[in-house]
């Protein structure tokens, strides 16, 4: 589905992007785990084809990400800030951002309802997008994502900021996306929600993955992901310096 070969992103003389390379399966969920600065906004501005790699390749289905005219269509992406109009309703953003895509009426209202509930949030849309609590808010997020129906989407820490209880809602509402056959990339800081919702996790420090496999493994090795998490993170540390 997506696959990552020797990825650089150069900034003047800070090299962000050190040649991460990964792959990722279809209808997988591949969870990105890393300290603050690790490169995860970076990487996820060349996949939403925002910034270019100085270096490296990124292809989706087989396609070039510098190819952008083919490779949107294929996308979703839920940034941590707020993606849609807060003086819109629910429904008036979903046919703004659907318009952008030329979705066809008819195809928009048989999508939208679908997914609005898919987002267990179709009781909202008539409410101002404004209005809604932070839980929804994330759910209408991730509605616009999806509106296009894309074969792959970003989830850029999903679940931040939103109490336990919509969390856990939103959990659902990921195994939900994934039943459907859309592949995911979930960049998040909780390790608990990763141990449950990811098929693998690739530990990212200093713009390097210096680790790739599932949850299970890396417990098996560490006895915790926490644990496997702090230890990589550490030795890597402790080798540069």
């Amino acid at each position: 589905m997506l696959i990552v070969k020797n990825l650089k992103k150069k900034y003047k003389d800070f090299l962000a992007l050190k040649g991460i390379s990964y792959e990722i399966k279809e209808g997988e969920i591949f969870g990105i785990l890393g300290p603050n600065g690790a490169g995860k906004s970076t990487m996820i501005k060349i996949l939403t084809c925002f910034h270019k790699p100085t270096s490296g390749t990124v292809t989706i289905n087989d396609i070039p990400i510098t190819n952008i005219k083919k490779i949107k269509p294929l996308i979703g992406w839920v940034p941590q800030e707020e993606t849609f109009y807060p003086k819109l309703t629910v429904k008036e953003n979903l046919e703004y951002f659907a318009s952008l895509y030329e979705i066809p009426r008819k195809e928009f209202k048989q999508r939208s309802e679908e997914i609005l509930r898919l987002l267990q949030i179709e009781h909202k849309t008539h409410s101002l997008a404004g209005s809604l609590s932070g839980g929804m808010k994330r759910r209408l997020s991730i509605a616009i994502a999806l509106i296009h129906n894309p074969k792959i989407i970003y989830l850029d820490e999903p679940t931040a900021g939103v109490d336990p209880v919509s969390r856990r809602a939103l959990w659902d509402i990921i195994r939900k996306i994934k039943q459907k056959g859309i592949t995911i990339l979930f960049c998040t800081h909780y390790l608990d929600e990763a141990e449950l919702l990811c098929d693998r996790i690739a530990i990212l420090r200093a713009g390097e993955i210096i680790a790739i496999n599932t949850p299970s493994k890396l417990k098996k090795e560490y006895k915790t992901l926490e644990e496997a998490f702090i230890k990589l993170v550490e030795h890597e540390n402790n080798k540069i310096s």
